[in-house]
């Protein structure tokens, strides 16, 4: 658990100047610790219908998730009303600025390609088979993988994830989700 006032002093009292991206979830901020590490800051909006039951649940699954082509959780803080995840903080992005920025695609060698779908790949196959949960992520795009100083593959953002049980081979659902 963080302590609010760390939160507000790493992210400048939640400065505009701080936020680099917003989603269903809320707006999600770069903040930097007081040792110096950069980390991302994903501020539940009031507004999302999330109560504190499933927002703990939601940390508990991703807290269990421990892989080097996801997103690490660093921990969360539950203030009053607010409700803050802590991540560790992503440089190089999304991937989607890669995919449909034409001048970062260009200049993306083939190899660098090659590791970041390989990575993607490792990450699901993780979700899927090799994890003690088996995890559906229903959301999996370009904007959800985010990419470190090495240009290493990390998905994030597990909202919409659904947990399978082991008995079940498949899921079947009339509720489409994600986008």
């Amino acid at each position: 658990m963080f302590d609010f006032t760390t939160i507000i002093a790493a992210t400048n009292n939640f400065s505009p100047n701080s936020m680099i991206g917003a989603g269903g979830f809320g707006p999600v901020y770069k903040g930097k610790l007081s040792t110096g590490q950069d980390i991302a800051v994903k501020r539940l909006s009031k507004n999302s219908g999330q109560g504190l039951k499933e927002f703990k649940s939601e940390v508990e699954l991703i807290a269990k998730l421990q892989h080097r082509n996801l997103v690490a959780l660093l921990g969360c803080c539950i203030h009053k009303e607010e409700r803050i995840l802590i991540y560790e903080y992503m440089p190089n992005k999304s991937l989607d600025l890669y995919i449909f920025d034409g001048k970062r695609c260009t200049t993306l060698p083939w190899k660098n390609h090659f590791h970041i779908v390989r990575g993607i790949a490792r990450g699901l196959l993780y979700l899927h088979q090799d994890s003690k949960l088996r995890i559906v992520h229903r959301d999996l795009k370009a904007s959800n993988i985010l990419l470190d100083s090495n240009l290493d593959p990390k998905i994030s953002d597990f909202g919409l994830a659904r947990i399978f049980r082991d008995e079940e081979k498949e899921e079947k659902t009339r509720k489409i989700v994600g986008t």
